[in-house]
């Protein structure tokens, strides 16, 4: 969940994580399934970078070389792994991280509170810091599926679906590589089950019931030819 860009008028990042966004500990057993899902799209041996990064639940689980968390909540990071390093900014500043330094930079429910001009300064600096080859990972709510829910999030700004999601990143220089419309719910408080054996079987399942959620893994790549998979 981002934090990294809330607007000013929506008061300090950390009354968001009192109101909208209150730790739960059953949240982390939901990411140890959704992080062993997506594991094959992430280099081990490579560092990553989770944008927004919440109460590091995904950073937590997934595995990489190193790994930095970004949120502009510095109250957040007593929840987050040690072998997390911190990054507390916004995420539309310049990240203290060297060009072509890292395989994957990882986004959960982030973009759709940032507005497209920011968003298209997130994918560049992302491009900046991903070798070639290197992967963006993005999970976001689906505003095809879960239309009147979408701004029960007062700090909504951008509506996205999986289809105008992927062209954006397409019209920002990057390759889709994979793209599920489908993938979780809309909400954690949601029908997800809470017991990792049931997350890991929900993902499995070849049609999703409650998804609201979609996925998409894009790459840094020099051919600027589409190449896109979709599943449901």
């Amino acid at each position: 969940m981002n934090t990294s860009s809330l607007p000013p008028l929506m008061g300090a990042a950390d009354s968001y994580h009192q109101i909208r966004f209150v730790y739960d500990k059953r949240r982390a057993v939901v990411w140890r399934a959704i992080a062993r899902y997506l594991q094959k799209w992430v280099r081990a041996e490579e560092g990553l970078l989770e944008l927004g990064a919440g109460y590091g639940e995904f950073s937590r689980e997934i595995q990489a070389a190193r790994k930095w968390s970004l949120d502009l909540n510095r109250e957040l990071v007593k929840h987050w792994d040690a072998s997390v390093m911190p990054i507390i900014q916004p995420a539309t500043d310049p990240w203290p991280l060297s060009s072509a330094s890292l395989g994957t930079v990882f986004a959960s429910n982030f973009f759709e509170h940032l507005t497209l001009e920011e968003g298209a300064s997130v994918f560049s600096e992302a491009m900046r810091v991903l070798r070639p080859g290197g992967r963006l990972i993005v999970v976001q709510p689906n505003f095809r599926l879960e239309p009147r829910r979408y701004f029960d999030d007062y700090t909504h700004r951008t509506i996205f679906t999986d289809t105008g999601f992927g062209d954006f990143v397409q019209a920002n220089g990057w390759r889709v590589l994979h793209s599920e419309p489908r993938f979780t719910p809309f909400s954690m408080k949601s029908s997800l089950p809470t017991a990792e054996w049931l997350v890991r079987l929900y993902l499995a399942l070849p049609v999703r019931p409650f998804a609201g959620q979609f996925l998409l893994v894009a790459e840094k790549h020099e051919n600027p030819e589409p190449d896109l998979k979709i599943t449901a």
